[in-house]
């Protein structure tokens, strides 16, 4: 599987303690993903990993939301359904781990999985996370 970890970096900080720590938790929830993707974990491994994850990404929505929600955020309702759309993906892919019987449909799933962690993790934070920053920031 050619998808590398992902490093923590700057471009990912909204400069705000806790939901950067959460982000950096499931960055590397992820990684832990990617790396028994790469080392061919089996499959009762990845879906434990995927189902940490989702438990882990769901914990921080609901601290995410309730945060935009005591500071009124305008964008919440938005927001939140951004958050829904991706746990139903997420559940989704974990479901489909349970019908997987061939070696070459593992690959299959956990590459796409791998893909689906990396991209959401990374485009959620740039691209739904970071616009709420200068809303909360113009606050204090």
């Amino acid at each position: 599987m050619d998808i590398s970890r992902i490093e923590w970096s700057d471009e990912f900080k909204l400069g705000l303690p806790a939901i950067d720590a959460e982000h950096k938790d499931l960055l590397e929830a992820c990684n832990q993903f990617i790396e028994a993707a790469r080392a061919n974990a089996p499959i009762g491994t990845l879906a434990g990993i995927l189902e940490n994850m989702i438990l882990r990404t769901r914990a921080h929505f609901v601290a995410e939301e309730r945060m935009l929600d005591r500071h009124d955020y305008p964008g919440l309702l938005a927001h939140k359904a951004e958050h829904d759309r991706l746990l139903a993906q997420a559940e989704t892919l974990k479901a489909r781990y349970q019908d997987v019987s061939q070696e070459d449909e593992l690959r299959n799933l956990t590459g796409e999985t791998a893909t689906f962690l990396q991209t959401w993790l990374l485009d959620h934070i740039r691209t739904n996370d970071r616009p709420y920053r200068p809303y909360l920031m113009n606050l204090a």
